[in-house]
């Protein structure tokens, strides 16, 4: 049991982390969408650096939404409640806005095609968090089976 207290720590520190990461990339955002509409996508026009900048803040609403249901599911993990309805919802939340960020950036092939490999990423971590989620929902049903067995 230490151990996954010790992850869950270690983990709720990461997600912290990530999101300091997160305000730092908005409070710089003007500066890294210019050098990836200029550099990257090898762009000049005020269309793509408006397109992806855009992109990229509608993207860090996502990442917050994320981040912030990660960091209290964790916390609800830390406090033993693990299988519950809060926790699948917090779920919900975050596929719905990896499915969001995944959009996001295929909207944002219009200015630069290399965004399409976020996109991808993003729909496919909303699968797998979907898989979890219905994993937990089977429990949190098997467990209220087994209550009403006691």
């Amino acid at each position: 049991m230490n151990n996954a207290n010790n992850l869950i720590r270690y983990t709720k520190f990461a997600t912290l982390i990530f999101i300091a990461l997160v305000i730092t990339a908005d409070v710089f955002g003007f500066v890294i969408t210019n050098y990836i509409t200029r550099v990257w996508a090898d762009r000049t026009d005020t269309f793509a650096l408006v397109m992806l900048s855009v992109v990229f803040y509608l993207g860090t609403i996502g990442a917050y939404a994320v981040l912030i249901s990660l960091f209290r599911l964790l916390s609800n993990m830390s406090r033993d409640i693990v299988f519950d309805k809060a926790n699948t919802r917090l779920m919900k939340i975050i596929a719905i806005a990896c499915a969001l960020m995944g959009l996001d950036c295929f909207i944002g092939t219009i200015a630069w095609f290399g965004s399409v490999y976020c996109g991808v990423i993003c729909v496919f971590m909303t699968f797998i968090i979907l898989c979890v989620r219905a994993v937990f929902e089977k429990a949190i049903q098997m467990k209220s089976e087994l209550d009403l067995t006691i």
